[in-house]
């Protein structure tokens, strides 16, 4: 079972009523909201259900804490992980850039369709990287400072 990318689509209102699609911000992620997500993340909650019971665990002596082994349908493990997950990560890639119909933002940052905006920070980034996030954002900030000002003479 692979996830080719995250599949839910959230908004920013920006004044009554007026939206830019595809853009997600942490709180209006919709975490798990369409089939594919879900279906995995429920998949990995069983797996890890089988690696704890797998015989060579027995030594150990554990038992299930959390989501409880009384929670076994699907839709009792996804209640359960909506209500205790969290981000762990710094969120990017939630304002995807580029020139196709997902994306948000163009080459120069700019947000398609609302001139004189622009998103410059670690959500233009399409994958999270494997060290922090902090170094890359702030090139990413530095950069759309170099492409302003650049605009502007």
């Amino acid at each position: 079972m692979l996830n080719d990318g995250v599949q839910n689509v959230g908004e920013i209102p920006l004044h009554d009523g007026f939206t830019v699609r595809g853009v997600r911000r942490v709180d209006q992620l919709q975490f798990l909201s369409s089939p594919p997500d879900a279906e995995l993340t429920v998949h990995a909650v069983r797996i890890a259900r089988e690696i704890m019971t797998a015989p060579a665990m027995t030594p150990f002596q554990m038992s299930e804490v959390v989501p409880g082994a009384d929670l076994t349908t699907d839709d009792e493990i996804l209640d359960w992980v909506k209500q205790a997950a969290e981000t762990t990560y710094h969120p990017v890639g939630t304002c995807k850039m580029g020139s196709d119909p997902m994306a948000v933002v163009d080459a120069q940052l700019r947000v398609h369709g609302i001139a004189g905006l622009r998103v410059a920070d670690a959500s233009i980034m399409p994958t999270l990287t494997s060290g922090n996030t902090n170094a890359p954002a702030i090139m990413i900030g530095e950069k759309a400072a170099d492409m302003m000002l650049n605009a502007a003479t």
